[in-house]
């Protein structure tokens, strides 16, 4: 299956969505839907419930996060007020489980978020992502994203450099995420980063 297609957020214990995954399980069979994804904000702690509902659906679970992280490192404990260098505490990817082994790993980056990371959320940074990326599929993020935030802010240059240093660490599993609901400018400069370093594109 190509996540490119099948990709969907939940967001349920986030409150981004309302709908139970049994609810989410029942529409995807509606619409012929296959495989869904959960995506909770900073915590994997809807899995189980997500992972039963699919099951029992017959709908083909793929577990992830919604991660919180550092563009610096997640040691970086600076209050907002105090950064000058124009970087936020925490800005948002997605992370989801390829195989077993991508959800051992997600399982260490959450835990590392958690224990080390955790400053307003728990952060993750690049390093800690690099060391544990096998056999995860990752996403840019949403606009609260390292990659969108730059955009945002006119700076391409950055935006450019971010997206490289994730692909470097993702390859051909590092996908830029676009929204309907973007500013077109925003999904612009991101097709633009996509077709300059030969990234792939996610609809989400």
């Amino acid at each position: 299956m190509n996540y490119t297609e099948l990709h969907l957020h939940d967001h349920y214990s986030a409150l981004d969505g309302l709908n139970t995954p049994a609810e989410y399980m029942k529409r995807a069979n509606e619409i012929g839907m296959t495989h869904l994804a959960q995506t909770n904000h900073g915590t994997l702690a809807g899995h189980r419930e997500f992972q039963t509902a699919a099951m029992g659906a017959g709908i083909v679970p793929i577990l992830g996060v919604e991660a919180y992280i550092s563009e610096t490192d997640r040691f970086d404990k600076r209050a907002k007020a105090s950064r000058k260098d124009g970087t936020q505490v925490y800005n948002h990817i997605i992370l989801l489980a390829q195989n077993d082994a991508g959800l051992r790993n997600l399982m260490k980056l959450n835990e590392i978020a958690w224990a080390e990371g955790f400053y307003h959320k728990p952060r993750i940074d690049f390093d800690s992502l690099e060391e544990h990326a096998y056999g995860l599929v990752m996403l840019s993020g949403c606009l609260n994203s390292i990659i969108c935030k730059a955009l945002e802010g006119g700076d391409m240059d950055k935006a450019m450099q971010t997206a490289q240093r994730l692909k470097s660490i993702g390859g051909e599993n590092f996908y830029i995420e676009l929204h309907g609901h973007y500013p077109p400018e925003i999904n612009q400069g991101l097709l633009l980063v996509a077709v300059t370093l030969g990234i792939p594109i996610v609809a989400t």
